[in-house]
């Protein structure tokens, strides 16, 4: 039986945003589970994951713990166990760890804009500048997905996208500003898109659906 199709717009941004924001654990005798851990605030992310795969074995469980930014932090985490969708989300191109080099697009058919956008709502950002101004960024450590991406970049602001890695983390900055932003935003968030519902304020990563749509109608 097969989990994941990529042809489907939302397994897509799933799969995107995992990438971007998830882990993939690996244990002795074929066990693990893949983990996606977001701020409580944002459980209901978590629970359109979970309604996407029904049949799999998952749960959501909140953890309270102390970080380097803040004393009792409060987060929850979507945990799938099922080895079979394990199996195939190595497949597709998903490693074990996080933030690992060997991160690639997909290797099959996938949903484009789909897919770019989980990565962004994973771990990229979209807004506008106190002056006004709207920007899109991402940061990556793979040199396949930071070729990729500047090749979609460059077919769709019709522009290359020159960028080296970062020397104080050596990771690849890709940003978006003005104009060219526009045009990227505008391709990603299309109409009757599937995307998380997230609060967030200007600047920050990731938009409610009410605020993507009012945020493309300015363009």
């Amino acid at each position: 039986m097969k989990y994941i199709n990529l042809k489907i717009p939302e397994h897509s941004y799933f799969f995107g945003f995992i990438q971007a924001d998830g882990t993939l654990r690996k244990f002795s005798r074929n066990r693990g589970y893949l983990e996606i851990e977001l701020k409580e605030s944002d459980r209901e992310i978590l629970k359109s994951f979970k309604k996407l795969f029904p049949l799999l074995c998952s749960s959501i469980k909140t953890r309270i713990r102390d970080t380097n930014f803040k004393k009792h932090h409060k987060s929850c985490s979507l945990r799938i166990f099922h080895k079979e969708f394990r199996d195939e989300l190595i497949k597709l191109g998903l490693s074990p760890g996080k933030k690992f080099l060997n991160t690639f697009p997909p290797k099959c058919s996938f949903s484009e804009r789909d897919y770019i956008r989980g990565l962004i709502d994973g771990d990229g950002s979209v807004g506008i500048t106190k002056k006004g101004f709207p920007f899109i960024t991402l940061t990556v450590k793979s040199e396949a997905l930071k070729n990729y991406l500047c090749g979609v970049i460059e077919k769709v602001i019709k522009e290359k996208k020159r960028i080296s890695r970062n020397k104080r983390d050596d990771i690849y900055n890709i940003m978006l500003n003005r104009e060219k932003a526009q045009k990227f935003i505008k391709y990603l968030y299309y109409s009757r898109l599937f995307n998380i519902k997230k609060k967030t304020k200007k600047g920050s990563r990731g938009f409610e659906v009410e605020k993507t749509q009012n945020f493309k109608k300015n363009f």
